[in-house]
């Protein structure tokens, strides 16, 4: 019986091991978009995509009332008027334009003519373009490109660009030309060989029989060796919905005698099921930063009335598509239609967005690992560049979309304590009740990394209401905890409120700064409005599973010395009398810490001038060690 006790105890410990540490750490970044950067690129219009040119201005094409061109010189704070490039005539409106730049400087825009109703026979639905050689100051004459059919049940769509290093230039676009007598379409592609002056004929690359393959947007991967198309797929069993699909072709090949059909392996939903139904959606684009992560986003009304636009995060392969966020804030009931992405200054992501009738863009930023430098922030609720974050108005998180409130906060440390601090502007303040606006910091300081609430995780709730309530974590929930230790300062003004808090190491359970261990944060930030309580976390964020939360990492001061950045001096004076220990420094001395010969810790105190008497209450030999306020450290030996 007792053997047996063994067994199963073991058997439990290998459990709780298995649910608290060791799960494999989230992988891949999340995308903080930044709500200070939302500016309108055109007052009206639709269907817009961007690019950044070679000279880094921005220029943007969209439709109204023909195709439209507008350009920025400051990053997209402001946009030049828009510019007709193609004028709509014999009611054939222009419509659904993109855009890209070539290697040697050409402009290509492609757009798709849409005849109107009443139909006549010399009107067709086709794919145009028009080409620029001097940075678009001047545009040709309209180059053909393709034709279907008359009507709309048998038109052609959505023509976009894609440039291989040959210089062979693609323009893949949805085809509805060949299914006359059925609601069929595939995804057709048209070849230049002369910067887009003139284009082969159309070739198959896509199409599941009995369904609509449609809305393509390409990218040639990184390593360069495969084509990678976003399309939307209405033929994935059990979904009865548009559903963002990939389909590949290794460059070699190029298409050539090949497409993609119902089954084959180079066809493959980008998101997981577990998404599901949030995965549905049409309208999809793709981009890849340098760095290698693929940005996807497309449009959908899961959980809300109206179409939205998502964005999710892929692999360097185009795969594995996760952390789901929406760029841009709106009401219920307003839409987001027809939205693309474009990447400036290599590592920004740019959605934009067709809202209320004009074309806005708001920028992006990928994080998979937060930092926290070495300094000693002013814990007063006001953040100032010498506080010394690691964003001067600590900003290394940016939140926000959900709820329309602009969110940011960021990280530093000392010898002392984790510092944080948040800034929310939220202008409908409500402190009623037990729900109130209240920013949530979440850490895993054990480096847990599980799938369950465990020791080592700690919730910390900062409240509108200037109260702070601790949490730390146990088997599978969480128990409260004092607080006292932790030193923070709460502002309110009419529109925002704004938290810095210092939390000492050793409310974290440690006894020296963690500067070589892997920690993870997250944060959620709560909005209350009357009754109406609102919560916004990371993307992919689990509360209760710190595997889900973001790498933190402790930033040395100085990369040749690593925790000896907090410098030891031989500056700390002690003098013993009655017992009592006065150390004195050429600096204010911000915390002493007392411990026996043996290491353990005796006493602490903080201070604020240059000396600081302790009573130890010991006697022998103790040693004192002082953090002073110019970042340094001090020690001293003596014997009471």
């Amino acid at each position: 019986m007792r053997k047996l006790f063994f067994v199963i105890a073991a058997v439990a410990a290998m459990c709780f091991a298995g649910i608290s540490k060791g799960a494999t750490p989230y992988k891949g970044p999340r995308i903080f978009w930044d709500l200070s950067s939302l500016s309108t690129v055109f007052s009206s219009g639709g269907y817009a995509r961007m690019i950044q040119l070679q000279d880094k201005r921005l220029m943007a094409v969209c439709e109204s009332g023909g195709i439209n061109v507008a350009t920025s010189s400051n990053r997209g704070r402001s946009w030049s008027s828009p510019r007709k490039i193609a004028i709509n005539s014999n009611n054939v409106p222009n419509c659904t334009p993109d855009l890209i730049q070539l290697s040697d400087g050409t402009i290509i825009v492609a757009y798709n003519p849409r005849p109107s109703t009443p139909y006549t026979a010399d009107r067709h639905f086709g794919i145009r373009c028009k080409r620029s050689t001097d940075n678009g100051r001047t545009w040709s004459s309209e180059i053909f490109v393709y034709d279907a059919d008359t009507t709309f049940s048998d038109g052609c769509w959505e023509p976009t660009l894609l440039e291989l290093p040959s210089g062979e230039v693609q323009l893949y676009y949805s085809d509805e030309g060949p299914y006359t007598s059925s609601s069929e379409q595939q995804i057709s592609l048209c070849r230049s060989f002369d910067k887009g002056q003139t284009w082969s004929s159309p070739e198959k690359v896509s199409f599941r029989a009995g369904y609509r393959d449609g809305m393509p947007c390409p990218i040639l991967l990184n390593g360069g060796d495969s084509i990678v198309l976003a399309i939307e797929d209405n033929g994935w069993s059990g979904y009865n919905d548009f559903f963002p699909t990939t389909v590949r072709c290794d460059l070699r090949t190029n298409w050539h005698d090949y497409y993609v059909n119902g089954s084959s392996s180079n066809r493959a939903k980008t998101l997981d099921l577990t998404y599901c139904p949030l995965a549905k959606g049409g309208a999809p684009y793709l981009r890849q930063m340098p760095s290698g992560p693929t940005i996807l986003s497309y449009q959908s009304s899961y959980g809300r009335t109206g179409l939205t636009m998502r964005v999710a995060v892929g692999d360097e392969y185009a795969r594995g598509f996760k952390a789901l966020s929406s760029p841009f804030y709106a009401a219920d009931g307003v839409e987001q239609l027809w939205n693309s992405l474009a990447i400036i200054d290599s590592s920004v992501v740019v959605a934009v967005c067709g809202q209320g009738g004009q074309i806005r863009m708001i920028k992006g930023y990928l994080c998979d690992q937060l930092q926290a430098p070495f300094a000693h922030p002013t814990v007063d609720g006001s953040v100032t560049a010498t506080d010394g974050y690691l964003t001067t108005t600590g900003n290394q998180i940016k939140m926000g979309t959900t709820t329309g409130n602009t969110v940011r906060a960021d990280f530093a440390y000392d010898a002392d304590s984790l510092y944080f601090t948040a800034y929310v502007r939220d202008a409908t303040r409500d402190k009623s009740g037990t729900q109130c606006d209240a920013v949530r910091l979440l850490l895993d300081a054990n480096n847990i990394c599980g799938t369950a609430i465990r020791s080592g995780m700690y919730s910390l709730l900062f409240r509108r209401d200037s109260t702070v309530q601790l949490q730390k974590g146990t088997i599978n929930r969480w128990v409260s905890a004092e607080s006292d230790a932790i030193h923070y300062a709460i502002t309110n003004g009419s529109y925002s409120y704004t938290i810095e808090a210092a939390i000492p190491w050793s409310v974290l359970g440690k006894d020296t700064v963690p500067l070589d261990e892997r920690m993870a944060a997250a944060v959620e930030v709560i909005s209350v409005t009357g009754t109406t309580v609102q919560a916004e976390t990371i993307p992919d964020v689990n509360s209760s599973r710190s595997r889900t939360y973001i790498e933190l990492r402790l930033k040395p001061a100085d990369s040749s010395t690593g925790i000896a950045a907090v410098r030891t001096t031989a500056s700390l004076s002690a003098t013993v009398r009655d017992g009592r220990a006065t150390f004195r420094a050429p600096v204010p001395i911000r915390q002493i810490i007392l411990s026996s010969s043996d290491g353990a810790e005796i006493a602490r105190a903080k201070g604020s001038g240059t000396s600081l008497t302790i009573r130890p209450g010991v006697r022998g030999v103790i040693i004192a060690r002082a953090l002073l306020s110019d970042g340094t450290t001090a020690s001293a030996k003596l014997s009471l």
